[in-house]
């Protein structure tokens, strides 16, 4: 019980994050009700990941400091920019806000506290790390930050290749080491609070927020949309446990908010403030980029839908030959900017290598019963979809369309990406991401929650509309309306925890095990790297086969490692230290490497090895009999060695 109050003022701290400098700079652009709310924290990652980058390039050092002062800068020109160009949005009469409450708070609420106790339950431990692949950079990364001070997405990737990663997706590092600092604790505590609050809060208001666009600021969509905003697997729970992602989680939490924006701005007619929405999408651009190029992506391939509406709206307004002309080219335009955005915007082709995941019918399947990458069917999320879509074909306006036209893309890259037997479609339509299934069914659940929340709406209509028919009591009065409104909630929460969920929920729990004990280290292990801070000195460096666990030592202790990640440029001296120190530690070129090196201390774990590997690492391994070091600490299947060769006794 301790850990977890030690654990509230690292959650606050994440609040504080991503929620209050977006705040108030969405208070100084005028933005009122869900879209205040909504786009705090997308608003919060644009400032941090900014800030990130002048700070890198003055040489300022990564605090809340650049932060704050960039969110005045920002706060003055948001005020210039209300004051004599722009105008608030539309602001309901204080009777409406009033009756808006309830809805919102329920709405929020339905989603928050599921995936909130989900995660929770997940964790164990608030201390505990996700001991996946690619958390060894994302932890690591964070320290990383903290030790050399410097967020920039220009700088993060010289971790594990120095002049050679130009850019990496910064901006979960950047928040983290912020929330880190803020709250005192170590970086697996402020990294959980990071999970947890951009899960259970920053997620289920941007989904809100879409759906409201979409299907209408009704109290019926902004609950069923908060409590479906937790009922499927592929999103928020899939990126925490495979991978686990994090840079994409964040980007796709804040995605739907920059896609509403988009949606708001192109839709045809006369829109109240549409210059006002135009900044906002510029202002969320640099969160959703640097949180995760593919997240700004997967904005832009959801947004195709309302393009297609504008222009067939644009078509149908006009019969002259002259500005159909323009129409036309404007479409072509935007297929070949589309094109060459696919071309250019994605990872190396060596990094490209994710197969298909099944066949092209089964992927169908998949996308028909809401059981994307083999989680079990979904029944009540796949029929509310099934539903929206019927009433979305049946009635097509604006909104609907969209919200059908995002279905259909997302559904559609997913089947490309998992079943499509054409290698050549796979690169070009899904190859920004990495051709992997599991970030395409993250993207499909942007699309997906919200046609499940308007299908909610239609069946409630319905059976209201049955209700009146049968002189049913009225349902009129604000009480029975906000307990409806409730009892709703609590319903759609209960109905979709279904298989699928709870298997989220045993996955979440199988990558950070019990008391430390997971799929890479031992519980042994764990404790040793729990203790390295104690034993090892803060200038020392701490060699070790990443492949047993042994990088963790970073994130989890502080002190330096030789590997922070299991794929890393090598030195010479480091790989001369991992290859042959067990038996030519007394060398002069291994003198020469340690000292270059500043490896003092090593790692020795029992393993086994995180996967089939090229090796390399023999030379830090098993050194129970070595006489060039001595035992320091020792756990079940963990051992800290000091190196005594060398002149390096004392």
């Amino acid at each position: 019980m301790s850990e977890w109050l030690a654990f509230i003022p690292a959650v606050a701290a994440a609040i504080g994050v991503l929620f209050v400098p977006g705040l108030v700079l969405g208070v100084a652009l005028r933005l009122r009700g869900w879209w205040l709310v909504a786009a705090s924290a997308p608003l919060s990652v644009s400032l941090i990941v900014v800030a990130s980058i002048v700070a890198g390039w003055i040489g300022l050092r990564w605090t809340a400091l650049p932060v704050l002062a960039l969110t005045a800068i920002a706060v003055i020109a948001a005020w210039c920019w209300a004051r004599w160009v722009g105008n608030p949005l539309s602001r309901p009469t204080s009777g409406a806000r009033r009756r808006a409450i309830a809805p919102a708070v329920i709405g929020f609420l339905a989603g928050a506290v599921p995936i909130g106790w989900v995660l929770v339950r997940g964790m164990g431990d608030p201390q505990l790390i996700a001991q996946r692949y690619d958390n060894f950079f994302h932890v690591n990364a964070i320290q990383y930050v903290l030790d050399t001070g410097s967020a920039s997405p220009f700088w993060v990737g010289t971790m594990t290749a120095p002049g050679n990663l130009l850019f990496y997706p910064s901006g979960w590092h950047a928040a983290g080491s912020l929330v880190a600092q803020l709250c005192g604790c170590g970086v697996g505590m402020a990294s959980n609070a990071l999970i947890l609050v951009t899960a259970a809060a920053v997620w289920p208001l941007a989904v809100i927020l879409l759906a409201r666009t979409l299907f209408g600021g009704s109290a019926l969509v902004t609950v069923a949309a908060g409590a479906l905003s937790g009922a499927t697997p592929a999103f928020p729970y899939l990126p925490l446990h495979y991978g686990p992602l994090y840079p994409l989680f964040l980007g796709l939490a804040i995605a739907p908010v920059s896609i509403a924006a988009l949606i708001r701005l192109l839709r045809p007619g006369r829109i109240a403030r549409r210059h006002d929405i135009a900044l906002l999408a510029v202002l969320l651009t640099p969160g959703v980029a640097v949180a995760h190029p593919g997240a700004l992506l997967a904005v832009l391939a959801l947004t195709v839908p309302s393009v297609v509406m504008l222009g067939w709206w644009l078509w149908r307004r006009t019969s002259t030959l002259r500005w159909r002309l323009w129409i036309i080219l404007g479409g072509v335009s935007f297929a070949v900017t589309a094109m060459i955005v696919l071309r250019f915007v994605r990872p190396p082709a060596s990094e490209i290598y994710w197969p298909p995941t099944g066949t092209l019918p089964t992927a169908v399947g998949e996308i028909v019963t809401a059981a994307l990458f083999g989680y079990p069917v979904a029944y009540l999320f796949a029929g509310l979809v099934l539903v929206a879509v019927v009433r979305c074909c049946r009635r097509p306006a604006y909104g609907r369309s969209v919200a059908l036209g995002m279905g259909f893309v997302g559904a559609f890259l997913y089947i490309v990406v998992a079943g499509s037997p054409f290698e050549e479609l796979r690169m070009w339509l899904t190859g920004p991401w990495y051709n992997n299934a599991p970030r395409l069914a993250s993207i499909w659940a942007l699309g997906a929650v919200p046609l499940a929340a308007g299908g909610v709406a239609v069946l409630v209509r319905w059976a209201a509309r049955r209700a009146r028919r049968m002189s049913a009591p009225s349902l009129a009065a604000p009480v029975v309306r906000r307990a409806g409104l409730l009892v709703l909630a609590i319903a759609i929460v209960t109905l979709s925890h279904s298989g699928a969920l709870r298997q989220a929920s045993a996955d979440v729990h199988f990558v950070y095990g019990d008391d430390g004990g997971g799929p890479i280290l031992s519980a042994g292990e764990y404790r040793l790297l729990e203790h390295v801070d104690d034993l090892v000195p803060e200038d020392a460096v701490i060699a070790g086969d990443p492949w047993t666990g042994t990088s963790f030592a970073y994130g989890i202790s502080g002190r330096k490692v030789l590997m922070p990640h299991l794929l890393m440029d090598e030195t010479s001296p480091a790989r001369l230290i991992n290859e042959r120190f067990a038996t030519d530690a007394d060398e002069p070129e291994m003198c020469e490497a340690l000292r270059e090196t500043g490896v003092r201390y090593i790692l020795d774990f029992d393993g086994p090895d995180l996967m089939e590997n090229e090796g390399g690492f023999d030379g830090v391994s098993d050194l129970r009999e070595s006489p060039f070091v001595e035992l320091v600490a020792s756990e079940s299947g963990a051992r800290l060695y000091r190196i005594t060769t060398c002149g390096l006794e004392k």
